[in-house]
């Protein structure tokens, strides 16, 4: 009875512990998401993923700050590619950094394969003749992965229907070769239901514009 006691007590201890920890994440993600929904140019998208990257040192266990982090910083650096491209490289390349430390936690979330290819596309950008066919396919094979591991992730369709919509016809490009990508990707929203409030919910505005272009 005594060590049932002393266990009993030990438990109720750990999660309270586990419970107070998790009730400051979610405030913090909570917070996060927030100033992500307000910001209003590089700068502050730049100051949102800091703030993802630091509650990423106090969840290691946690993947969506990392992603957070990362999206973010892709945002940013898609926003400035025209006038300042080196940047725009270097806020790539530190995406796909945080997107590795994600992928450490979670090997096999789609999210984050797919946010591994966005993160290709602003690679190609700095110089898309030369870059073209190499990441070309690494781009449509990252995102084969992620529709592998998840074929009900909406931002699969999107990104590989907007990669495919502003890829030169000849190249395998163009409206016709994207319009059944972005169709998947509207009714893919439409279903779609994230596994908490914390969790990816973006594209849908711009897939669904996306596919009434190209009908």
């Amino acid at each position: 009875m005594k060590n049932l006691a002393i266990f009993l007590i030990t438990f109720t201890l750990c999660a309270t512990s586990l419970s107070a920890q998790n009730e400051k994440f979610q405030m913090a993600m909570g917070k996060a998401l927030g100033q992500m929904s307000a910001a209003k140019g590089p700068e502050d998208l730049k100051n949102t993923a800091n703030t993802f990257s630091r509650i990423a040192s106090a969840e290691a266990a946690e993947w969506l700050p990392q992603y957070y982090a990362a999206l973010n910083h892709l945002w940013a650096g898609y926003s400035i590619m025209e006038s300042n491209m080196t940047e725009a490289q270097a806020l790539a390349k530190t995406a796909l950094s945080e997107i590795q430390a994600g992928q450490k936690i979670a090997p096999n979330e789609s999210e984050l394969v797919a946010l591994e290819a966005f993160a290709y596309q602003l690679q190609l950008l700095e110089d898309p003749m030369t870059k073209g066919a190499e990441m070309s396919g690494k781009i449509f094979a990252t995102l084969g992965k992620a529709e592998s591991l998840n074929p009900a992730n909406p931002r699969v369709y999107y990104l590989r229907g907007n990669f495919t919509l502003n890829m030169p016809e000849f190249f395998g490009g163009g409206a016709a070769k994207a319009a059944p990508d972005l169709q998947k990707a509207v009714a893919a929203y439409a279903a779609f239901k994230p596994a908490s409030a914390f969790h990816p919910n973006w594209g849908a505005t711009e897939a669904g514009e996306l596919a009434e272009k190209v009908k």
